[in-house]
Protein backbone atom coordinates (compact mmCIF):
# COMPACT_ATOMS: atom_id res chain seq x y z
CA UNK A 1 0.00 0.00 0.00
CA UNK A 2 2.87 2.35 0.78
CA UNK A 3 4.41 1.58 -2.62
CA UNK A 4 1.14 2.62 -4.34
CA UNK A 5 1.06 5.93 -2.46
CA UNK A 6 4.67 6.59 -3.39
CA UNK A 7 3.95 5.99 -7.10
CA UNK A 8 0.96 8.34 -7.02
CA UNK A 9 2.97 11.10 -5.34
CA UNK A 10 5.82 10.76 -7.84
CA UNK A 11 3.35 10.88 -10.73
CA UNK A 12 1.69 14.04 -9.40
CA UNK A 13 5.07 15.66 -8.79
CA UNK A 14 6.12 14.85 -12.35
CA UNK A 15 2.92 16.41 -13.74
CA UNK A 16 3.54 19.60 -11.74
CA UNK A 17 7.15 19.83 -12.98
CA UNK A 18 6.05 19.36 -16.62
CA UNK A 19 3.34 22.05 -16.23
CA UNK A 20 5.83 24.55 -14.77
CA UNK A 21 8.31 23.93 -17.59
CA UNK A 22 5.58 24.32 -20.26
CA UNK A 23 4.30 27.60 -18.72
CA UNK A 24 7.84 28.99 -18.55
CA UNK A 25 8.49 28.20 -22.21
CA UNK A 26 5.17 29.75 -23.25
CA UNK A 27 5.94 33.04 -21.42
CA UNK A 28 9.57 33.62 -22.41
CA UNK A 29 10.15 32.00 -25.81
CA UNK A 30 8.08 34.60 -27.92
CA UNK A 31 9.97 37.59 -26.44
CA UNK A 32 13.31 35.96 -27.15
CA UNK A 33 12.29 35.22 -30.74
CA UNK A 34 11.02 38.77 -31.32
CA UNK A 35 14.22 40.22 -29.87
CA UNK A 36 16.34 37.99 -32.10
CA UNK A 37 14.28 38.93 -35.15
CA UNK A 38 14.63 42.67 -34.38
CA UNK A 39 18.37 42.31 -33.97
CA UNK A 40 18.68 40.63 -37.36
CA UNK A 41 16.57 43.35 -38.99
CA UNK A 42 18.72 46.11 -37.47
CA UNK A 43 21.95 44.44 -38.53
CA UNK A 44 20.70 43.86 -42.08
CA UNK A 45 19.83 47.66 -42.40
CA UNK A 46 23.38 48.72 -41.59
CA UNK A 47 22.52 50.60 -38.37
CA UNK A 48 19.64 52.91 -37.38
CA UNK A 49 17.02 53.56 -40.12
CA UNK A 50 17.15 56.95 -41.96
CA UNK A 51 15.00 59.79 -40.59
CA UNK A 52 11.81 60.32 -42.67
CA UNK A 53 12.33 64.14 -42.39
CA UNK A 54 15.54 63.91 -44.43
CA UNK A 55 16.11 63.20 -48.06
CA UNK A 56 18.77 61.10 -49.68
CA UNK A 57 22.24 61.51 -48.24
CA UNK A 58 20.82 62.90 -44.96
CA UNK A 59 19.92 66.40 -46.34
CA UNK A 60 16.85 68.16 -44.82
CA UNK A 61 13.67 67.89 -46.90
CA UNK A 62 12.66 71.06 -48.80
CA UNK A 63 9.57 72.93 -47.55
CA UNK A 64 6.93 73.94 -50.11
CA UNK A 65 6.42 77.72 -50.04
CA UNK A 66 4.57 80.42 -51.94
CA UNK A 67 6.68 83.44 -52.90
CA UNK A 68 6.31 86.85 -54.49
CA UNK A 69 8.93 88.60 -56.63
CA UNK A 70 9.25 92.24 -55.61
CA UNK A 71 8.52 94.81 -58.33
CA UNK A 72 7.76 98.55 -58.18
CA UNK A 73 4.20 98.86 -56.85
CA UNK A 74 1.67 101.34 -55.52
CA UNK A 75 0.14 101.17 -52.05
CA UNK A 76 -2.82 103.15 -50.74
CA UNK A 77 -3.62 103.88 -47.11
CA UNK A 78 -7.37 104.16 -46.60
CA UNK A 79 -9.96 104.88 -43.92
CA UNK A 80 -13.60 103.81 -43.94
CA UNK A 81 -16.32 106.34 -43.09
CA UNK A 82 -20.10 106.68 -43.11
CA UNK A 83 -21.79 109.67 -44.69
CA UNK A 84 -25.03 111.10 -46.05
CA UNK A 85 -26.06 112.13 -49.51
CA UNK A 86 -27.50 115.64 -49.46
CA UNK A 87 -28.41 118.37 -51.92
CA UNK A 88 -25.56 120.73 -52.70
CA UNK A 89 -27.96 123.58 -53.57
CA UNK A 90 -30.48 123.85 -50.75
CA UNK A 91 -31.98 126.65 -48.75
CA UNK A 92 -33.96 126.92 -45.53
CA UNK A 93 -37.13 129.05 -45.53
CA UNK A 94 -38.17 131.24 -42.58
CA UNK A 95 -41.32 133.11 -41.62
CA UNK A 96 -41.37 136.91 -41.75
CA UNK A 97 -43.09 137.08 -38.36
CA UNK A 98 -43.53 134.90 -35.29
CA UNK A 99 -46.80 133.06 -34.81
CA UNK A 100 -48.60 129.75 -35.13
CA UNK A 101 -48.01 127.42 -38.08
CA UNK A 102 -51.42 127.19 -39.77
CA UNK A 103 -50.65 124.79 -42.61
CA UNK A 104 -48.10 123.44 -45.10
CA UNK A 105 -49.05 124.02 -48.72
CA UNK A 106 -46.58 121.42 -50.06
CA UNK A 107 -45.29 118.05 -48.90
CA UNK A 108 -41.85 116.48 -48.71
CA UNK A 109 -40.83 115.54 -52.23
CA UNK A 110 -43.07 118.13 -53.89
CA UNK A 111 -41.56 120.13 -56.73
CA UNK A 112 -41.91 123.88 -56.22
CA UNK A 113 -40.97 126.99 -58.12
CA UNK A 114 -39.62 130.29 -56.91
CA UNK A 115 -42.46 132.25 -55.30
CA UNK A 116 -44.68 129.23 -54.50
CA UNK A 117 -46.24 129.28 -51.02
CA UNK A 118 -44.80 126.54 -48.82
CA UNK A 119 -46.46 127.33 -45.47
CA UNK A 120 -48.87 129.75 -43.77
CA UNK A 121 -48.19 131.35 -40.38
CA UNK A 122 -50.80 133.18 -38.24
CA UNK A 123 -49.04 136.11 -36.53
CA UNK A 124 -52.19 137.45 -34.85
CA UNK A 125 -52.70 137.66 -31.11
CA UNK A 126 -55.82 136.90 -29.09
CA UNK A 127 -58.44 139.59 -29.82
CA UNK A 128 -56.68 140.71 -33.00
CA UNK A 129 -58.07 140.01 -36.48
CA UNK A 130 -56.75 136.85 -38.21
CA UNK A 131 -54.19 137.47 -40.95
CA UNK A 132 -52.03 134.68 -42.40
CA UNK A 133 -48.42 135.31 -43.42
CA UNK A 134 -47.18 133.15 -46.33
CA UNK A 135 -43.72 131.54 -46.47
CA UNK A 136 -42.58 131.37 -50.10
CA UNK A 137 -39.84 129.38 -51.82
CA UNK A 138 -36.92 131.47 -53.03
CA UNK A 139 -35.62 128.88 -55.55
CA UNK A 140 -36.87 126.24 -57.96
CA UNK A 141 -36.43 122.79 -56.46
CA UNK A 142 -37.90 120.02 -54.33
CA UNK A 143 -39.12 120.17 -50.73
CA UNK A 144 -36.75 117.94 -48.77
CA UNK A 145 -37.66 118.81 -45.18
CA UNK A 146 -40.71 120.08 -43.23
CA UNK A 147 -39.54 119.89 -39.61
CA UNK A 148 -42.55 121.37 -37.80
CA UNK A 149 -46.09 120.22 -37.11
CA UNK A 150 -49.18 122.29 -37.87
CA UNK A 151 -50.11 124.19 -34.69
CA UNK A 152 -46.53 124.69 -33.53
CA UNK A 153 -45.46 128.16 -32.52
CA UNK A 154 -42.59 129.36 -34.70
CA UNK A 155 -40.31 132.37 -34.74
CA UNK A 156 -38.44 134.24 -37.40
CA UNK A 157 -35.40 132.04 -36.66
CA UNK A 158 -37.29 128.76 -37.15
CA UNK A 159 -36.53 127.00 -40.49
CA UNK A 160 -40.06 126.04 -41.58
CA UNK A 161 -38.93 124.16 -44.70
CA UNK A 162 -35.87 123.18 -46.72
CA UNK A 163 -35.91 123.24 -50.52
CA UNK A 164 -33.10 121.73 -52.55
CA UNK A 165 -32.04 120.94 -56.12
CA UNK A 166 -31.93 117.14 -56.25
CA UNK A 167 -30.01 117.00 -59.52
CA UNK A 168 -26.99 118.50 -57.71
CA UNK A 169 -26.06 116.32 -54.72
CA UNK A 170 -22.95 115.82 -52.61
CA UNK A 171 -21.82 113.53 -49.81
CA UNK A 172 -21.05 114.85 -46.34
CA UNK A 173 -19.05 112.90 -43.77
CA UNK A 174 -16.96 113.56 -40.65
CA UNK A 175 -13.33 112.48 -40.29
CA UNK A 176 -11.63 111.89 -36.89
CA UNK A 177 -9.32 114.68 -35.77
CA UNK A 178 -6.20 112.49 -35.97
CA UNK A 179 -6.37 112.56 -39.78
CA UNK A 180 -6.42 116.37 -40.04
CA UNK A 181 -2.78 116.47 -41.22
CA UNK A 182 -3.56 114.48 -44.38
CA UNK A 183 -6.95 115.97 -45.27
CA UNK A 184 -7.07 118.23 -48.33
CA UNK A 185 -9.27 118.95 -51.31
CA UNK A 186 -8.60 116.58 -54.18
CA UNK A 187 -8.15 113.39 -52.16
CA UNK A 188 -9.63 110.41 -53.99
CA UNK A 189 -12.22 108.07 -52.54
CA UNK A 190 -14.76 105.36 -53.38
CA UNK A 191 -18.43 105.47 -52.48
CA UNK A 192 -20.90 102.60 -52.14
CA UNK A 193 -24.61 102.75 -51.35
CA UNK A 194 -26.88 100.30 -49.55
CA UNK A 195 -29.48 100.78 -52.29
CA UNK A 196 -27.02 99.59 -54.99
CA UNK A 197 -25.04 96.70 -53.47
CA UNK A 198 -21.84 95.71 -55.24
CA UNK A 199 -21.45 99.06 -57.02
CA UNK A 200 -18.59 101.47 -56.23
CA UNK A 201 -18.32 104.98 -57.56
CA UNK A 202 -15.16 107.13 -57.68
CA UNK A 203 -15.34 110.30 -55.61
CA UNK A 204 -13.20 113.34 -54.83
CA UNK A 205 -12.98 115.53 -51.73
CA UNK A 206 -14.24 119.01 -52.69
CA UNK A 207 -14.21 120.75 -49.29
CA UNK A 208 -12.48 120.31 -45.93
CA UNK A 209 -13.83 122.32 -43.01
CA UNK A 210 -11.22 124.63 -41.46
CA UNK A 211 -12.49 123.89 -37.94
CA UNK A 212 -12.74 120.85 -35.68
CA UNK A 213 -16.09 120.22 -34.03
CA UNK A 214 -15.35 120.18 -30.30
CA UNK A 215 -18.26 117.91 -29.38
CA UNK A 216 -17.26 115.05 -31.70
CA UNK A 217 -13.57 115.88 -32.37
CA UNK A 218 -14.20 115.48 -36.10
CA UNK A 219 -13.74 117.51 -39.27
CA UNK A 220 -16.51 117.85 -41.84
CA UNK A 221 -15.59 117.05 -45.43
CA UNK A 222 -17.67 117.05 -48.60
CA UNK A 223 -17.25 114.83 -51.62
CA UNK A 224 -18.44 114.79 -55.21
CA UNK A 225 -19.17 111.31 -56.60
CA UNK A 226 -19.16 110.21 -60.23
CA UNK A 227 -22.26 108.01 -60.28
CA UNK A 228 -24.88 107.28 -62.97
CA UNK A 229 -27.91 109.57 -63.03
CA UNK A 230 -30.47 108.68 -60.39
CA UNK A 231 -28.11 106.62 -58.23
CA UNK A 232 -27.43 109.33 -55.64
CA UNK A 233 -30.51 110.68 -53.90
CA UNK A 234 -30.86 113.12 -51.06
CA UNK A 235 -31.01 111.35 -47.69
CA UNK A 236 -29.23 108.14 -48.77
CA UNK A 237 -26.66 106.47 -46.49
CA UNK A 238 -23.19 106.21 -48.05
CA UNK A 239 -20.10 104.17 -47.15
CA UNK A 240 -16.92 106.03 -48.06
CA UNK A 241 -13.41 104.62 -48.49
CA UNK A 242 -11.10 107.62 -48.33
CA UNK A 243 -7.52 107.41 -49.61
CA UNK A 244 -5.42 109.36 -47.09
CA UNK A 245 -1.92 108.52 -48.35
CA UNK A 246 -0.40 107.01 -51.48
CA UNK A 247 3.09 105.72 -52.34
CA UNK A 248 4.11 104.81 -55.89
CA UNK A 249 7.08 102.81 -57.20
CA UNK A 250 7.89 101.28 -53.80
CA UNK A 251 8.58 97.79 -52.45
CA UNK A 252 5.26 96.22 -51.46
CA UNK A 253 4.50 92.72 -50.11
CA UNK A 254 1.31 90.98 -48.99
CA UNK A 255 0.78 91.75 -45.33
CA UNK A 256 1.10 88.08 -44.32
CA UNK A 257 4.68 87.99 -45.64
CA UNK A 258 5.89 90.24 -42.79
CA UNK A 259 6.55 88.26 -39.61
CA UNK A 260 7.96 88.99 -36.14
CA UNK A 261 11.20 87.44 -34.86
CA UNK A 262 12.70 88.45 -31.49
CA UNK A 263 10.61 91.60 -31.47
CA UNK A 264 11.58 92.87 -34.94
CA UNK A 265 9.84 92.75 -38.32
CA UNK A 266 11.35 90.23 -40.75
CA UNK A 267 10.71 88.60 -44.10
CA UNK A 268 12.21 85.43 -45.58
CA UNK A 269 14.01 85.85 -48.90
CA UNK A 270 14.67 82.85 -51.17
CA UNK A 271 18.01 82.91 -53.00
CA UNK A 272 19.13 81.08 -56.15
CA UNK A 273 20.20 78.18 -53.93
CA UNK A 274 16.53 77.73 -52.87
CA UNK A 275 17.33 78.44 -49.24
CA UNK A 276 15.25 80.86 -47.14
CA UNK A 277 17.19 83.66 -45.41
CA UNK A 278 15.76 85.80 -42.63
CA UNK A 279 16.00 89.54 -43.35
CA UNK A 280 15.10 92.36 -40.94
CA UNK A 281 12.91 95.02 -42.58
CA UNK A 282 11.47 98.46 -41.90
CA UNK A 283 7.81 98.90 -42.83
CA UNK A 284 6.05 102.01 -44.14
CA UNK A 285 2.47 102.45 -45.31
CA UNK A 286 0.10 99.59 -44.61
CA UNK A 287 -3.51 98.66 -45.33
CA UNK A 288 -5.68 95.60 -44.88
CA UNK A 289 -3.86 93.63 -47.59
CA UNK A 290 -0.39 95.07 -48.25
CA UNK A 291 2.63 96.54 -46.48
CA UNK A 292 5.38 98.78 -47.80
CA UNK A 293 9.00 97.72 -47.08
CA UNK A 294 11.28 100.76 -46.78
CA UNK A 295 14.48 98.81 -46.06
CA UNK A 296 15.78 95.25 -45.93
CA UNK A 297 14.41 94.02 -49.26
CA UNK A 298 14.92 95.15 -52.86
CA UNK A 299 13.26 94.79 -56.24
CA UNK A 300 13.84 91.33 -57.68
CA UNK A 301 13.95 89.54 -54.32
CA UNK A 302 11.72 86.53 -53.88
CA UNK A 303 9.91 86.81 -50.54
CA UNK A 304 8.10 83.94 -48.84
CA UNK A 305 4.38 84.67 -48.51
CA UNK A 306 3.24 81.37 -47.01
CA UNK A 307 5.08 78.35 -45.66
CA UNK A 308 6.61 77.40 -42.31
CA UNK A 309 10.27 78.34 -42.73
CA UNK A 310 13.16 79.64 -40.65
CA UNK A 311 16.62 80.96 -41.47
CA UNK A 312 18.44 78.37 -43.61
CA UNK A 313 15.41 76.24 -44.50
CA UNK A 314 15.63 74.59 -47.97
CA UNK A 315 12.49 75.36 -49.95
CA UNK A 316 10.74 74.48 -53.17
CA UNK A 317 8.30 76.68 -55.05
CA UNK A 318 4.65 75.65 -54.82
CA UNK A 319 3.73 77.07 -58.23
CA UNK A 320 4.16 80.59 -59.59
CA UNK A 321 4.88 83.65 -57.50
CA UNK A 322 1.97 84.99 -55.48
CA UNK A 323 0.14 87.82 -57.22
CA UNK A 324 0.41 91.15 -55.44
Amino acid sequence: MKDVDRVIRLTLLGCIVVSVISLTLALFMPKTAASTSGGKSGSSGGGAPASPARGGGGAPAAIAVETVTLTPSTILQKIRLNGDVTSRSRISLYADTSGKLVSYQAGVGSSVRKGDVIALVDPSRPGAPYASSPVRSTINGTVISLPYTVGDTVSTSSPLATVGVLDDVQIITYVPEKYVSVLRSGLSAEVSLVAWPGERYPATVTMVSPVVETSSRTVEIRLSADAPAGRLRHGMFAVITLVTREAKGVVVVPKRAVRTFNGERVVYVVGDDLVARRVAVTVGLSNDEKTELRSGAAFGDRVVVSGSVSDGTPVRMAGKDANQ
